[in-house]
């Protein structure tokens, strides 16, 4: 690979950092969480390419993926003012049309250009398109298990900060702060099933969403990551519907015990 991932982060601060508007203090605060957000993505990529035992140029690939791998939310976030890709439009197709846009990264191989658009492709879609070769499925997984990592991380800051009544309409995607959970979410949830962002009506319907991504995880890195970190007890402590909630604890701790 004829790259430099720290060339390619100071490119993306620079590319980022262009979308701050001086006085919009709300737009600044979507794009630097989403900035920071990626970054994260990046070392987690890095960290989860390791534990597979991938070569370096691999393990760099990873990384730039991670990198890259939101760069449709920043257009999105300033042209339609929301982070629901059902509001405005699917985010990793926009990513790929910025990255095509800019050429940018320009020092790959058509080959690796092809697996970096893919995995961007496939990193927020419910599930993996079927019939890639094995290098784009390997590298949509770990981008997909990458991503979750961080975003536990970043709900359940949130969730955390709505009790003191600090609340960010973005990151809520327009959905009903009430104390109520759609059936069919937590029948999904109880089934190991994927839910869809579509069948969501309450912000409790997100939590269990972000909760039902254990049925999702690729590699028992990430299994590992998800039964150490306290993230996904806490979101799951904080939906406000007390008998569901309990069947949820239940079952997404016999979930992750029995997935080692």
């Amino acid at each position: 690979m004829q790259t430099n991932l720290n060339k390619e982060k100071a490119f993306f601060i620079e590319y980022t950092d262009s979308f701050l508007e001086k006085g919009n203090s709300t737009l600044n605060e979507n794009i630097n969480l989403k900035k920071a957000h990626s970054l994260r993505v990046t070392d987690h990529a890095i960290k989860l390419a390791k534990s597979l035992k991938l070569d370096a140029h691999s393990v760099e690939l990873a990384g730039i993926i991670g990198l890259y791998h939101d760069i449709g939310r920043f257009t999105q976030y300033r042209d339609y003012h929301t982070f629901s890709d059902k509001d405005s439009i699917y985010h990793g197709d926009l990513g790929i049309k910025v990255l095509q846009d800019l050429q940018k990264p320009m020092l790959f191989s058509s080959t690796e250009w092809k697996i970096i658009l893919t995995a961007i492709h496939n990193h927020g879609l419910p599930k993996i398109e079927p019939n890639l070769n094995e290098e784009a499925l390997l590298f949509s997984k770990i981008i997909r298990d990458a991503d979750k990592m961080d975003i536990f991380y970043i709900v359940d800051a949130y969730y955390k900060s709505m009790l003191k009544g600090k609340r960010n309409v973005a990151l809520e995607l327009g959905l009903k702060n009430e104390d109520k959970l759609s059936e069919g979410v937590f029948k999904s949830f109880m089934n190991e099933e994927i839910i869809l962002k579509s069948d969501m009506q309450f912000i409790n319907d997100f939590k269990v969403l972000q909760a039902a991504w254990i049925f999702d995880l690729n590699f028992e890195y990430t299994k590992h990551y998800i039964r150490e970190t306290d993230y996904l007890q806490s979101i799951i402590s904080q939906i406000t519907v007390p008998d569901k909630r309990a069947l949820i604890k239940v079952k997404a701790e016999n979930y992750l015990a029995s997935s080692h």
